[in-house]
């Protein structure tokens, strides 16, 4: 099938070595058909890591590029190699990538290889996401993961999916935040159920702060906020506005879920292709003469 340069997203993953890149990537390809089998890293059956040596070390050493279709959309996925010894294999996928997608663990957040994979997606000026992956596993924290990301990283770092949970960290599905509706997987169909009640301040107070957050980054937006004293903003609006400040680097969305489980990933999906810049959102290289 041809796509448009509107219809292509070029994406890096980056992120330290076992946050869950490469899981991330199989949960992809089998949500949107693109596999008919999830690969695990521990039976060495995933897309990404088919090295010899990557299956035996159960870690990535190489650059791989993935294609896959959804939605009507191209998406290049390049996941990256998370140990230091192999930064090369993400400068070189940074080079030609659109966007950078940067993994956190919930377990362990914020940590050296987070730190550098912001140095170089800011370094290079490139519109960027955060996904907060294993929310579900034991000794996992969503919450403290999100706020070290936004103590770390400032206040354009915005959650915009944020996990229900029942019991002890079993992930039951997600909130959107920007629509303020709830979603869980019913196998790889998505289903909209209600916002449970002991959630329905915390959805509406990150749905705020959302909005807050967007309407500072378009002056439009924020008359509008003011005149109508706080009345909701048009989700188009939202989203436009959204799209915009995340293709400028003024803002820095925030998913999550659970690979697995494909918990919060068919979320990430349509973040992705709302949120990402196309190709032809990004400003065209500026060389030098030498003459």
């Amino acid at each position: 099938m041809a796509y448009t340069t509107e219809k292509i997203r070029n994406i890096c993953l980056l992120g330290h070595g076992g946050d869950g890149k490469t899981s991330l990537v199989e949960s992809l390809l089998y949500m949107t058909g693109n596999t008919d089998r999830l690969g695990k890293i521990a039976d060495g059956t995933t897309v990404c890591d088919y090295d010899p040596e990557e299956i035996k070390r159960k870690i990535s050493i190489q650059t791989t590029l993935v294609t896959l279709e959804t939605q009507g959309y191209k998406l290049n996925i390049l996941d990256t190699p998370g140990y230091f010894d192999f930064a090369g294999e993400v400068a070189q996928a940074l080079r030609v990538a659109g966007c950078g997608l940067i993994v956190v663990s919930a377990k362990d957040g914020v940590n050296v290889g987070t730190e550098k994979a912001w140095r170089m997606v800011r370094g290079k000026k490139l519109p960027s996401f955060f996904y907060v992956s294993k929310i579900d596993e034991e000794n996992s924290d969503y919450y403290t993961s999100l706020h070290k990301l936004q103590k770390q990283f400032g206040v354009s770092v915005a959650p915009i999916v944020v996990p229900i949970f029942e019991g002890n960290r079993d992930t039951v599905g997600i909130v959107d935040c920007v629509i303020r509706k709830a979603y869980r997987m019913d196998g790889n169909k998505r289903v909209e159920i209600p916002i449970p009640e002991d959630m329905k301040d915390e959805a509406e107070l990150y749905h705020q702060e959302l909005i807050e957050k967007i309407c500072e980054l378009d002056d439009d937006l924020m008359m509008q906020y003011l005149e109508d004293e706080g009345a909701s903003i048009p989700v188009e609006d939202l989203k436009r506005v959204l799209r915009k400040a995340t293709c400028e680097c003024t803002a820095v969305p925030v998913c999550c879920g659970t690979a697995y489980r494909n918990k919060g990933v068919q979320k990430l999906l349509d973040a992705i292709i709302e949120y990402m810049p196309a190709p032809t959102d990004i400003p065209s290289i500026k060389g030098t003469d030498m003459d």
